[in-house]
C-alpha cells in the first residue's frame, strides 16, 4: 500500500527530526549548565577564601553576609542541577518518593525572609503536607510559587502568604495564596506561558518563566495546576500530583 509506505516514511522522518532536536537541546542545556556553574564556583571559592583568610578581621554582620553568599551559591548550584535534570527527564523516570512539602515550604520561607528581613510578612504553612514525587522538582515548584507570592506582596504593609491543601474532587490540591494585587481571571491562560507577563506586572522583577516551569513539572507528575484571583484581592495557585 503506497499510502501506508508514505505515512511510515513521514513518521520515520519526523522521528529523526525529533531525535536531532533532542540532541541539540541536550547540548544546549549542557552548555548553559556549565556556563552557569563556572561563575558560581568562582564566587563560592572566593567567598570561602575570604572566610578562611580574614575570619578574625570580619565583624559578625560581615560574617553573616558571607555565609548568605555561600549558602546562596549552594542553593543556586542545586537548582541548576535540578533544572538540568528536569530538562532531560522527558525520556527518563522521575525519582519518586514521599516528600515533606511543609518542611520544604518552611525552608523557602526562611530563605525569602533573609533576603528582605525588613518586610512584614506572615507565612501560614500547614503542618504535615506530604506528597509523592521528585523531591528536587517539587522544591522548584514551591520555590517558584512562594517566590511569586513574596514578590507580588512587596507593596503590602502586612503581607500574608499561605501554603495549605484542600480536597478537590476526591484529590488533594495544594495551594499557595497571597494577599497581593491579584489578577483578572480573563488573563488566566497567559499565566503559564513562558516569558508572558500580565498587564501591570512590568514593575515586578522576573523573566516570566517561573509559572511555566511549575506547569511543566506538575504535568510530568501527571497533575494539574491552575490559578484563581481577583484584582486587589490576591491570588491562589493550586496544584495536584497524580490523579
Amino acid at each position: 500500500n503506497k499510502e501506508l509506505i508514505r505515512a511510515r516514511n513521514e513518521l520515520n522522518e519526523l522521528n529523526e527530526q525529533l531525535k536531532t532536536a533532542n540532541q541539540d537541546l541536550e547540548a544546549f542545556n549542557y552548555t548553559v549548565s556549565h556556563d552557569l556553574r563556572q561563575p558560581l564556583n568562582y564566587i563560592g571559592m572566593a567567598s570561602q577564601a575570604i572566610a578562611q583568610l580574614s575570619d578574625d578581621k570580619l565583624d559578625e554582620e560581615s560574617k553573616e553576609c558571607l555565609n548568605i553568599v555561600v549558602d546562596g551559591v549552594k542553593q543556586m548550584s542545586n537548582l541548576i542541577e535540578t533544572l538540568f535534570r528536569f530538562s532531560n527527564s522527558a525520556h527518563s523516570e522521575i525519582h519518586q518518593k514521599m516528600v515533606d512539602l511543609s518542611r520544604k515550604a518552611r525552608i523557602i520561607a526562611a530563605n525569602l525572609t533573609t533576603t528582605e528581613p525588613e518586610r512584614q510578612v506572615t507565612f501560614k504553612i500547614a503542618e504535615g503536607l506530604m506528597a509523592k514525587g521528585d523531591s528536587g522538582l517539587l522544591y522548584v515548584v514551591l520555590e517558584n510559587l512562594l517566590g511569586n507570592a513574596w514578590k507580588y506582596t512587596g507593596e503590602q504593609r502586612q503581607a500574608v502568604i499561605e501554603f495549605c491543601s484542600v480536597e478537590n474532587n476526591g484529590t488533594t490540591a495544594f495551594f499557595v495564596r497571597d494577599n497581593g494585587p491579584g489578577f483578572d481571571m480573563t488573563d488566566t491562560e497567559k499565566l503559564f506561558i513562558p516569558f508572558k507577563r500580565l498587564p501591570g506586572t512590568s514593575k515586578f522583577k522576573g523573566h516570566g518563566i517561573g509559572l511555566a516551569t511549575v506547569e511543566r513539572i506538575i504535568r510530568r507528575h501527571d497533575g494539574k495546576v491552575w490559578a484563581e484571583g481577583e484584582p486587589g484581592k490576591g491570588a491562589t495557585f493550586y496544584f495536584t500530583l497524580h490523579p
